[in-house]
């Protein structure tokens, strides 16, 4: 993304004023609008970017934001802020603190009882390979299944994207579609449908979900989005490389998430020096390095 234009100039020197010294203001005064956000943050500050992370695409069905207050794979990305590891950065619509968010980038640990003794569940190599990491270090993240899925975080309009599985399936190879399917089969698939739809309140029964691009224990996920209205004046950029200084000062060795197919963001990931180490469901799952 490009720094926001500025027209002001000095009055007494307009013709000595270039277009490197003009992106140069520009870009120290979006610095002055980027603040950490507290551990006190309440959950609403992360709704509405959030929403853009799980609906970035417009060729899906919505998700609404109050299923974000339930979903299992949505709350587990801002529910309890200011657990340890958890770091925000917000880009305000002027450098008053007091003014609107505009733009968030925050990355979080997973729980460490969600993975303690899932070294078993290795993933292929992929990871291994690019983290540097032995098989054993690195475990793929848990994917949702159909009823509960949608783009995860680390997605939006600025954003990443979020893998899981689609919100709807094709029929599988060897199905029978001519309508002659048992009626008490289809019944009952129904019902479990309806039960998935429904059932979003994360519960100890549910499998523990350690976010869509987790790849280590000490490697955090990082969410992040703009508002539309915001975008294109670097606030993407800006954001991604404060969240990572942060995240590097306080000892991670690197943060990951998941950009979903089609999701134009995957650029300024890569922009930024963010790598594929492997796939999650429909999205690359990416790594910046941070030492």
């Amino acid at each position: 993304m490009n720094a926001a234009h500025t027209d002001a100039h000095d009055s007494q020197n307009t013709s000595a004023d270039s277009p490197e010294t003009s992106a140069e203001a520009a870009a120290a005064s979006l610095r002055g609008r980027i603040r950490p956000l507290p551990a006190e943050t309440d959950d609403e500050t992360f709704l509405p970017f959030l929403d853009l992370c799980f609906n970035w695409s417009m060729d899906r069905p919505r998700i609404e934001i109050e299923d974000l207050r339930y979903r299992s794979d949505a709350v587990f990305y801002y529910r309890g802020w200011g657990r340890e590891g958890d770091i925000a950065v917000a880009a305000h619509a002027e450098a008053d603190a007091q003014s609107p968010i505009v733009g968030l980038a925050w990355v979080r640990l997973a729980d460490i009882d969600d993975v303690v003794g899932r070294a078993d569940e290795k993933v292929g190599g992929d990871f291994a390979a690019a983290l540097d990491k032995t098989g054993t270090e690195v475990v793929r993240s848990e994917v949702v299944t159909e009823g509960d899925a949608g783009a995860g975080a680390g997605a939006g309009a600025g954003a990443g994207a979020g893998a899981g599985a689609g919100l709807g399936s094709d029929a599988p190879a060897g199905a029978d579609t001519d309508g002659s399917a048992d009626a008490d089969n289809a019944a009952a698939e129904s019902e479990a449908a309806e039960s998935a739809a429904v059932d979003l309140t994360p519960s100890d029964e549910q499998m523990p979900f350690t976010g869509y691009g987790w790849v280590a224990a000490d490697i955090p996920e990082l969410s992040m989005a703009v508002l539309p209205d915001h975008q294109g004046q670097g606030i993407g950029g800006a954001l991604l490389d404060t969240v990572c200084a942060l995240a590097r000062m306080s000892g991670f060795p690197a943060v990951s998430l998941s950009v979903e197919d089609g999701n134009g963001a995957a650029k300024l990931y890569a922009d930024h020096g963010f790598v594929s180490v492997g796939r999650n469901g429909d999205s690359d799952v990416l790594v910046r390095k941070l030492g």
